[in-house]
This record gives structure tokens, C-alpha cells and sequence, in this order.
């Protein structure tokens, strides 16, 4: 069955991304994106010109999908159970992150920090729900954001989930304590 021209572009995003978390952007080619979307290569110059077009379509992509997971721990659960959910989510995808690294250091590589940016500001809400002042809030999401990534980072380096592992353990008990 043919599929909807309408998603088009999402096929194409999806599929840049993975590209770019599994080998880089540098490495990431037009014709490689076009197979993966399964879609001609000549169609994916009406949609990505440059490398650069590609590059904001991977970013608001995965801005998108964060925003989206977001809502999704924040549906329907307090502000401690959607920061736990996050924590979860690095467990939910760990054989791809010891691989490749996490979804956010993908957004680094291409050079944007607007997902980081995204990221910090939702689990700064999260904190504020929790009770926290504002400034409070950011510092905890910093540390919470750069614990789990680094953990990610460093089960990707060593080709082992266990410090990302140990590390959401670690953080999710953290936040079972928090206490404004």
C-alpha cells in the first residue's frame, strides 16, 4: 500500500535522525536518508536543500519528540512521578544508547542546544511543582539532566549500560527525596 505523501518530511526527520545518532551527521548523506525514509533521493531536495536544512530539521525533530514524551510524563502524574518517568525513558532505549549515545547528545553533534534547552526547562517546571524557587528549580534540573546524560555518556564510552543504569538509581531516589 503506497504510503501519505502528507509524511513526507516526518519519514524524512525520522529518518535523518537515526542517521545522525548512528553515525554522525558528517556521515549522514541525502542518498543514505532518502533509503532509509524510503523515498527517491530527488524528492529530499524539496525538503532538505543543504546539510544545514538537515541539520534543523534533526534538531526541531527531536525537539519535537522531547516536547512530546514531555507532556506524555507530565499527562495525568504528579511532578515526582513525571520526573521519575524521564529518568525511565533513558532505560527504555539503553541497548541504542550504549550504541550511539542519547537522542540530546544527537542534537549536540548537529550543533544546537535547544533541545538541552527544552529538556532543562521542563524539568525545571517539574521541579517548581515540587515546591522549589525558580533558581532552585534550574540548579536541580542541571544536575538532573547532566547526571543522566553523563551516565549516558559513559556507558556509551565504556560499551556498557551499567553506569546509566547505576546513575538513573541513583537519581531517581534523589528525587523520591526531594523536598523544597
Amino acid at each position: 500500500m503506497p504510503r501519505n505523501p502528507s509524511d513526507k518530511r516526518e519519514r524524512l526527520t525520522a529518518a535523518a535522525i537515526r542517521l545522525a545518532r548512528t553515525q554522525g551527521l558528517e556521515a549522514t548523506t541525502i542518498a543514505a536518508i532518502a533509503a532509509e525514509a524510503d523515498v527517491p533521493s530527488g524528492s529530499v531536495y524539496y525538503y532538505f536543500k543543504t546539510k544545514d536544512d538537515v541539520a534543523s530539521a534533526i534538531v526541531d525533530g527531536i525537539a519535537a519528540a522531547l516536547a512530546s514524551q514531555g507532556a506524555d510524563h507530565a499527562n495525568g502524574s504528579d511532578a515526582r512521578d513525571a520526573l521519575t518517568a524521564f529518568l525511565s525513558s533513558y532505560l527504555d532505549d539503553t541497548d541504542t544508547t550504549v550504541q550511539y549515545g542519547t537522542v540530546l547528545s544527537a542534537a549536540a553533534r548537529v550543533g544546537s542546544g535547544a533541545a538541552h534547552a527544552q529538556v532543562l526547562g521542563w524539568l525545571a517546571e517539574r521541579f517548581e511543582d515540587l515546591g522549589f524557587a525558580a533558581s532552585a528549580a534550574s540548579a536541580r534540573a542541571q544536575h538532573l539532566l547532566a547526571g543522566v546524560e553523563g551516565g549516558a555518556a559513559l556507558a556509551s564510552a565504556l560499551g556498557d549500560a551499567q553506569p546509566l543504569e547505576r546513575e538513573v538509581a541513583h537519581l531517581t531516589r534523589w528525587v523520591a527525596n526531594a523536598k523544597a
